[in-house]
């Protein structure tokens, strides 16, 4: 199984991710995003990063693309479950509101804060 699999319900766009997102598959998950974006046009774009088990610059550029062609299409967007590693990240790069992440979706239960 790739890193990502797409889902299009009514109009909600589910974007799950997995395994290790960085500079070897970003820009294909990236593109694919996009794709379906234009193809779909939902109102809603889900990304579940709970199976993330790394994730780097790249990565986090992917999610920052996805977030704008969502933003370009009318769209709101969410990223759901990260694990702290990944929450980390996200906090590192001043991503966490953005993103639509809280505390109590991050795998560290309110934790650090």
């Amino acid at each position: 199984m790739g890193p990502f699999s797409m889902s299009l319900d009514r109009e909600t766009l589910c974007i799950s991710l997995r395994g290790d997102i960085d500079y070897a598959n970003s820009a294909s998950i990236t593109q694919a995003i996009r794709d379906a974006m234009v193809q779909g046009r939902p109102k809603l774009v889900l990304v579940d990063v709970a199976e993330v088990t790394f994730l780097d610059s790249s990565g986090l550029g992917a999610l920052v693309a996805a977030l704008r062609a969502a933003t370009d299409c009318g769209a709101s967007f969410r990223v759901e479950r990260p694990n702290a590693n990944v929450y980390g990240q996200f906090e590192i790069a001043g991503l966490v509101e953005l993103f639509g992440v809280d505390d109590a979706d991050s795998g560290r239960g309110g934790a650090g804060r």
